[in-house]
């Protein structure tokens, strides 16, 4: 046995985990899609925390692509991207 070696860490404790963020991409993917269907890339505003946005405006974010605005809170907006729904703020500054 050599002390060199790294030790194996596994963060997932099942198989479901995996595969119910899957599911919820896949059920995102088409809504996603019709959302952004036929939109230029001038249609998308740049993302950036200081810019406030509403619902329904389509979003450029640098690491999560394009998407669109699906709820709004006070400093909070949820975006829908094809990975998935996030959380990011907005109107901070």
């Amino acid at each position: 046995m050599s002390i060199h070696r790294p030790k194996r860490v596994s963060f997932r404790s099942n198989g479901r985990d995996a595969s119910a963020s899957e599911s919820s991409k896949e059920a995102n993917a088409p809504e996603w899609a019709q959302a952004v269907e036929g939109k230029g890339p001038k249609d998308f505003r740049p993302y950036a925390v200081n810019t406030t946005f509403a619902q329904g405006e389509l979003v450029k974010h640098a690491k999560f692509g394009d998407g669109i605005v699906v709820a709004v809170e006070p400093g909070k907006i949820e975006v829908l991207f094809e990975s998935g729904p996030r959380k990011l703020a907005h109107g901070v500054g």
